[in-house]
C-alpha cells in the first residue's frame, strides 16, 4: 500500500504541474484578448474625440461663412442707410444695422468660443493617442511572441507528463478512479498530513487516524475535503 500511496503523490504532482502549463495556455490567449480590447475601447475613445473635433471645425467654418456673410449684409445695409431719403428710412436702415451687427457680434462670440473648443480638445488629444499608439505596439510585440510562448509551453507540458501513464499503473484502479472522480472537482486531490492536520483545508485530524496514516498501510481521505492523504514521512525512501 505504501508504494501505491507514493504513486497517487507523484501521480498527483504530475497533474498539478500539467495543470498549471494548462492554466498558462488558457491565459495567454485571454490576456492576449484583453490586450486587444483594450486597443479596440481606446481606438473608440480617441475616434470619438476626433469626431468631436471634426464636428466643432465644421460648425467653426459655418461660422466663419456666416460672419462673412453679415458683414457682407452690413455692407448692404449702410448703404440703404445712406441712401435714406425720410426720417422713416433712416431709422429701419438703422434698426437693420443694429439687428446685423447684434448678429455679426454674437457669431464672432461663437466662433471663438469653438476656436478654444477645438484648441482644447486637440491639446487633450494628445495623450490619450500616444497611449493608443504604445499600446498597440505592445500589442504586436505580445501577438509576435505568443505563439512561440505557447509552442514552448506545450513542449514543456508534454515533458511534464512523461512516465505519467506508468505511474497510474502502479495504482490500483479503485483507488484510481476515486483519484479521477476527486480531480474533476478539486485542485490537488492528494495532501499531505502534517502536525495532526490536513494540509490542504487545515482540518484537524483524529489523533488515532493520523497514527493510521502514517503507518500507510492503507489510502486514507480527509473526512473533510476528501482528498486523498499521506505523512511524508511514511513514504519516503
Amino acid at each position: 500500500m505504501r508504494d501505491q500511496l507514493k504513486a497517487l503523490v507523484r501521480l498527483a504532482e504530475i497533474d498539478s504541474l500539467a495543470k498549471d502549463i494548462d492554466d498558462r495556455l488558457k491565459g495567454i490567449p485571454l490576456e492576449l484578448e484583453e490586450r486587444r480590447l483594450g486597443v479596440k475601447r481606446l481606438e473608440e475613445l480617441v475616434a470619438k474625440q476626433k469626431a468631436g473635433i471634426a464636428e466643432a471645425e465644421r460648425l467653426y467654418a459655418q461660422q466663419e461663412t456666416d460672419i462673412a456673410s453679415r458683414n457682407d449684409q452690413l455692407g448692404k445695409s449702410r448703404s440703404k442707410s445712406a441712401k435714406a431719403r425720410t426720417m422713416r428710412e433712416a431709422e429701419a436702415a438703422e434698426r437693420e444695422l443694429e439687428t446685423v451687427r447684434r448678429t455679426i457680434k454674437d457669431g464672432e462670440g461663437e466662433r471663438d468660443r469653438l476656436k478654444e473648443r477645438i484648441e482644447k480638445s486637440r491639446a487633450g488629444l494628445a495623450e490619450p493617442e500616444k497611449a493608443l499608439e504604445e499600446q498597440k505596439a505592445e500589442l504586436a510585440t505580445a501577438e509576435a511572441a505568443v505563439e512561440g510562448r505557447l509552442g514552448e509551453l506545450r513542449i514543456e507540458r508534454e515533458k511534464t507528463l512523461v512516465g505519467r501513464s506508468e505511474v497510474a499503473a502502479k495504482i490500483d484502479k479503485a483507488h484510481l478512479r476515486v483519484y479521477d472522480r476527486l480531480r474533476t472537482k478539486i485542485s490537488n486531490p492528494v495532501a499531505e498530513a502534517a502536525n495532526g492536520t490536513c494540509t490542504a483545508c487545515r482540518i484537524s485530524i483524529a489523533p488515532q487516524r493520523f497514527m493510521q496514516m502514517a503507518k500507510a498501510t492503507e489510502i486514507m481521505a480527509c473526512m473533510h475535503c476528501m482528498r486523498i492523504l499521506y505523512v511524508k514521512s511514511a513514504i519516503e525512501d
